[in-house]
């Protein structure tokens, strides 16, 4: 493993990511993927406790998104595309798949051993 994905995965770890990887796309594109634990019970279930538990990891991805920016713009990456929990651009999921974080389930959700479904997904795009 590189230093620039060692010191990424350093990151990641301050900031409780569950799962990481790292993936190249085409070309020169790269992707380093994050999962933050997050309870998938249906929110209808327990809305307001999923609502806070949501937003709560949608800000701890997101300041391990900024960072991680910060530390490939410090590599002198320049073309640095990060997608939050939230993103509506794009599926994060053939991705995540790819870098080992699960496989397919029967529902089109990814089904990790060990934590099962109860992640979110965040990317890092750079080339």
């Amino acid at each position: 493993m590189n230093k620039l994905i060692e010191d990424a995965y350093e990151i990641a770890d301050k900031n409780a990511v569950i799962l990481k990887g790292n993936i190249k796309i085409s070309g020169d594109v790269n992707c380093l993927l994050f999962a933050h634990y997050c309870d998938s019970t249906l929110f209808y279930k327990r809305f307001f406790k999923i609502s806070k538990d949501v937003l709560r990891v949608n800000k701890i991805a997101r300041k391990n998104l900024k960072e991680i920016k910060k530390l490939l713009k410090s590599y002198g990456y320049k073309n640095i595309r990060t997608k939050g929990v939230f993103s509506i651009y794009g599926d994060l999921r053939p991705l995540a798949v790819e870098a080992g974080f699960g496989k397919w389930g029967d529902d089109g959700i990814i089904e990790n051993e060990k934590y099962g479904s109860n992640f979110l997904i965040s990317a890092v795009f750079y080339k």
